[in-house]
């Protein structure tokens, strides 16, 4: 029976909701292959690219040092790194097979790592991040076991990297300083001037003072992986950005003379010596004792190892010759005999109340370092033979504010601008500073005895002293100490002094040198004497309250016209006399004497008989 009219418009109507929904169906399919072919192409294009595109930085090696004639003192070397490079998110595979305890256990063993290490660096690394650093400067036979078991080490992986390299190793190593890896902290808050993780950066030294300069500008190059993110070739589409290196810098060290005084100062346990050209403030050399091999932290270093360069008193990472202070003792003289004449205070033929040993003040007796006392002498004589009981009269006489103020004059009591970093500006107290302590007018007696010979709250850093006698040495003309001499493509010259240096007429500074060259023909400071050189230099022996003296020499040479001067502590020592000036005695020789390189150096003993030149130095810190 045929259908309805009604029946036959009411299935119609089905039909055509259906063919509504079947097309609707057609064009929101059609509309998402529109979407995903033309509107997101690009960046699906993008995405696939990237699967197989990776970016690589290519390291800019940092630029080398020498010394002021071109012999090399730093560089860097191309060497093999062994790196984790974390996988992306999405491969939870592989993400799994590197946190396995065989995995783990077996790349410990090839990097030379604590397990527990190098799980910690594993874990840590950011999926899809930068490659991190497991072992530098890896050897052949490590590299060998790599490239054989590559299947089974996924996320290992060799580059070629600039290592720091410093030929000479221990030797300058306070001055030239290290490099080591940025850590996070640093590369939170210098990731905006373009470090990434694994630069290396200065922690120190030459290193740091100039790591604008000597950090190079890192090159880019995208290379094409496979599947296992091996690298398979360059990505012929983005031509390599190649490393700019950094500059090269040229110090003032003289590398004769810093061997000099390295050899001088073998044996010695803690100490510090500077060499400056009184000139113009040029460091010629700078060593400090213990010390340490930079080369240590090219390779990375240890967390066993960092603990043993920090932990305890030795510290070799200290610089002592710009961070140690001491009492200057008296090497402090020069300051109080020049002041003194300076103000009219004293000539230097004057004589006060003879040495006998000692010396009443405020009911107490102040001992000179020679107990058989020293007798009458004149202002040349008193600095000569170091006599503490005729500066103890200079000192009340002079009054504390023109000592502070000659002091300050000489480079004392501040940081001397020296291009090396975390220098200590040491100690001259002033007037308001006693106050603070013990309370306006409450000064404790003899103060000025005390300060007149270089003791009591008086701190100096080695480099200080070595500016003192430089500028004893140029007649009064500040110098500020530096070490770059030419950071060489860019615009350079040394800054200004940041004292004013203390003028004076040439009969004081004539007295002064007189008595500091019979310092050394005649007087404590025999033992720096060189044949055929005029030397001037004055002994120091500083009373240490947790332990033996410290020995100090100051001396510039030749008398007449100097070249050099050179300041040297040795910490817990004995008598300058007897322990400083051999020091320095044998770096004059070194300069001077070419023939003395044949000859091996002795080292004086540590706990010499101090005899004349300091037997009871404790007492009063004589010589």
């Amino acid at each position: 029976m045929p259908a309805s009219p009604q029946l036959r418009e009411s299935r119609l109507g089905r039909y055509r909701v259906l063919a509504g929904l079947v097309g609707l169906g057609f064009g929101l399919i059609a509309l998402g292959l529109l979407r995903l072919q033309v509107v997101e192409r690009e960046r699906y294009a993008t995405l696939a690219q990237e699967n197989r595109v990776r970016l690589e930085v290519l390291r800019a090696p940092r630029g080398a040092i020498y010394d002021r004639h071109g012999e090399l003192l730093a560089d860097s070397a191309p060497s093999f790194t062994i790196v984790f490079r974390p996988f992306p998110a999405e491969s939870v595979e592989r993400i799994r097979e590197v946190t396995d305890a065989a995995w783990i256990a077996r790349v410990a063993g090839l990097v030379g790592r604590d397990s527990a290490e190098v799980r910690r660096v594993v874990r840590s690394a950011a999926r899809g991040g930068p490659s991190v650093a497991l072992r530098r400067d890896a050897p052949f036979a490590v590299l060998a076991a790599i490239e054989e078991s590559r299947a089974e080490l996924p996320g290992i992986e060799v580059q070629i990297e600039p290592m720091r390299r410093y030929p000479h190793g221990t030797l300058a190593s306070h001055l030239l300083g290290y490099a080591g890896e940025i850590n996070d902290a640093e590369l939170d808050s210098l990731r905006p001037r373009g470090y990434r993780a694994g630069d290396l950066i200065g922690r120190s030294g030459v290193e740091r003072s100039y790591e604008e300069a000597l950090r190079g500008r890192d090159g880019a190059e995208f290379v094409v992986v496979n599947a296992m993110g091996r690298r398979v070739s360059l990505f012929e589409e983005e031509p390599p950005r190649p490393p700019v290196a950094g500059h090269d810098i040229v110090l003032t060290l003289d590398l004769k003379v810093q061997r000099a005084l390295e050899e001088a100062m073998a044996s010695v346990r803690r100490g510090a010596g500077v060499a400056l050209d009184p000139r113009d403030g040029s460091v010629l050399a700078l060593v400090s004792r213990p010390s340490f091999d930079p080369n240590e932290f090219s390779r990375g270093i240890s967390v066993r190892r960092w603990k043993e360069l920090t932990a305890g008193d030795a510290n070799p990472l200290l610089n002592r010759a710009i961070q140690g202070v001491y009492p200057p003792a008296s090497t402090y003289k020069i300051v109080s005999m020049f002041a003194a004449l300076a103000h009219g205070v004293a000539r230097p033929t004057s004589r006060f109340a003879p040495c006998t040993g000692g010396y009443q003040f405020g009911g107490r007796v102040f001992g000179c370092w020679n107990r058989d006392g020293h007798g009458s002498l004149d202002f040349i004589g008193a600095l000569q033979h170091s006599c503490d009981v005729y500066f103890y009269q200079v000192g009340p006489r002079l009054g504390l504010p023109r000592l502070e103020a000659a002091s300050r004059a000489l480079g004392l009591g501040d940081r001397t601008g020296i291009d090396l970093p975390q220098e200590r500006r040491g100690l001259i107290p002033s007037p308001a500073w006693y106050d603070r302590r013990w309370g306006e007018g409450r000064w404790r007696k003899g103060l000025m005895l005390n300060l007149a010979i270089g003791q009591g709250e008086l701190l100096v850093t080695p480099l200080q002293l070595a500016v003192l006698i430089a500028e004893v040495a140029n007649g009064g003309r500040p110098v500020r100490p530096h070490v770059v001499r030419e950071v060489r493509g860019t615009p350079w010259r040394a800054e200004r002094p940041r004292h004013p240096g203390l003028p004076g007429r040439d009969a004081e500074w004539a007295a002064v040198r007189e008595a500091l060259e019979r310092v050394v023909d005649a007087g404590t400071g025999g033992a720096a004497r060189v044949p055929g050189v005029r030397v001037a230099g004055k002994t120091g022996t500083a009373q240490n309250p947790h332990g033996e003296d410290h020995a100090l020499f100051v001396c510039y040479a030749p008398a007449d016209d100097p070249v050099i001067a050179l300041a040297i502590v040795v910490e817990n020592a004995g008598g300058g006399g007897s322990v400083a000036a051999p020091l320095a005695g044998h770096v004059l020789r070194r300069v001077f004497l070419p023939d003395s390189l044949q000859r091996p150096f002795v080292p004086p003993a540590r706990h010499a008989a101090r005899g004349a030149a300091g037997a009871a130095d404790s007492a009063a810190g004589g010589e």
